[in-house]
């Protein structure tokens, strides 16, 4: 990363002390440096502004900044109140009792970050799983999923009796093939990966899976998810369906899998719940899967923040009255339409991978139809300095991946405009 003509002349300095005091790991994206942002737009320290088509990575859902959001937390601030670990307050109670009124959920773990979340439902599943007798307690997932970038940090803990839940490792994790849209899909592939590992369905203590994949942009066809779930209630074995990134609207429902008729038994969403501050959950179908787990087994140090609490529950509010799902809804269509108009201008340079309510997957190709990771790069760039603001080329589909994913409370003309800009940026650059 280096400052460039995309970096406004006083920030300069940022991007530079960037680049000296962090690893290089961390710096993929362009050299705009956020300075603040509202509803559909970010600005930079001199005025310059961006349409945003990034979300924050999905997460300003209801925009960036809402007044409401704003004034939950400068109230929060100000009762005095910054920090309070797993002790009871008042926002807390609030915000479970809102979140499990709002999903029909009858239970929730509130924490931090998505791969917070997905480790706390694997425990609650191998805990559930392990009280019913299945030992090796499997967990089955899909290739090609992203679910955070931990490594399991209690498999390197001191403490034995805090992993007694995670095994040694060998023989617990089973990726299977997700299911392809247009084509039939059976469970028989879940039992003929588990024949292999000498395993049966009795040995499965979930499968855990997200409605679009995040990082390849596939979705799960209804029919697939209907089999899945019917798989899983006839052989006692829980389904968590992570949706992070699809979660609070952005499939044009409040989570996707109200579209395909598939009903997990623990949700997984973060993102979208406070709209801005560190929050995540887990929500919990039957309150029997947690029974097992003693007291202090789901603590987290900051998982019950009253700060950022105070943003989830002004954000729930902005889900509640139906208006941001509608939107979404609407938008959604408006979307996919240009982007196959766009699509279609030069078929054989780029095309649409995927797209679902109010996020989309672009896939840059050269002439030949194979990824032009360097193509995509310069249209990033290109879009960014006509006033468009997308993610940096993601590492899939041989890193050539644009995703396309912008506030819900983005307006009609607001959208057509990113439109227009992504259309003149690629006719310019690629």
């Amino acid at each position: 990363m280096e400052a460039s003509d995309l970096t406004a002349p006083g920030d300069a300095w940022v991007v530079d002390t960037l680049r000296s005091y962090e690893p290089a790991a961390l710096h993929s994206q362009l050299p705009v440096v956020w300075h603040h942002a509202a509803g559909a737009r970010v600005y930079d320290s001199g005025g310059r502004s961006w349409l945003d088509w990034t979300s924050g990575i999905l997460t300003a859902n209801a925009g960036h900044s809402p007044q409401a959001i704003i004034d939950a937390v400068r109230g929060q601030a100000e009762q005095g109140l910054l920090h309070a670990y797993m002790f009871p307050t008042a926002v807390r109670a609030r915000v479970v009792r809102s979140l499990c009124e709002l999903t029909g959920f009858p239970q929730t773990v509130l924490l931090t970050t998505g791969a917070e979340a997905v480790e706390a439902a694997l425990k609650i599943a191998r805990r559930y799983a392990m009280s019913r007798g299945r030992d090796r307690a499997m967990i089955v997932s899909f290739e090609g999923a992203f679910h955070g970038r931990t490594m399991g940090a209690q498999l390197a803990g001191g403490l034995p009796a805090h992993r007694s839940w995670t095994g040694r490792g060998e023989g617990i994790f089973l990726k299977v093939p997700y299911p392809v849209a247009g084509a039939s899909w059976s469970p028989a592939v879940i039992e003929e990966a588990l024949a292999v590992s000498g395993a049966r369905p009795g040995d499965v203590a979930c499968v855990i899976g997200e409605v679009y994949q995040g990082s390849t942009m596939r979705t799960l066809p209804r029919q697939a998810a209907q089999a899945l779930r019917e798989w899983c209630t006839r052989h006692q074995v829980l389904l968590i369906l992570d949706e992070m990134q699809s979660g609070f609207g952005r499939t044009g429902t409040l989570f996707g899998y109200e579209q395909l008729g598939a009903r997990p038994d623990l949700l997984l969403c973060g993102k979208g719940v406070s709209g801005s501050l560190p929050v995540s959950a887990v929500l919990i179908a039957d309150p029997r899967y947690t029974e097992e787990l003693a007291p202090g087994e789901l603590t987290t140090t900051h998982g019950a923040n009253p700060v950022c609490l105070a943003a989830a529950e002004a954000n729930l509010r902005l889900f509640r009255d139906g208006m941001v799902l509608d939107k979404a809804d609407e938008l959604g269509k408006l979307l996919a339409d240009g982007l196959a108009d766009w699509a279609r201008t030069r078929p054989s340079r780029r095309r649409v991978v995927a797209s679902w309510g109010m996020v989309a997957g672009l896939a840059v190709t050269d002439e030949d139809g194979a990824p032009d990771p360097p193509a995509a790069r310069r249209l990033v760039e290109e879009c960014a300095r006509r006033g468009l603001l997308l993610c940096a080329p993601a590492r899939q589909h041989g890193g050539a991946l644009l995703k396309v994913m912008p506030p819900l409370v983005t307006s009609p003309d607001e959208l057509g405009e990113g439109l227009a800009v992504l259309g003149a940026a690629s006719d310019a650059v690629c």
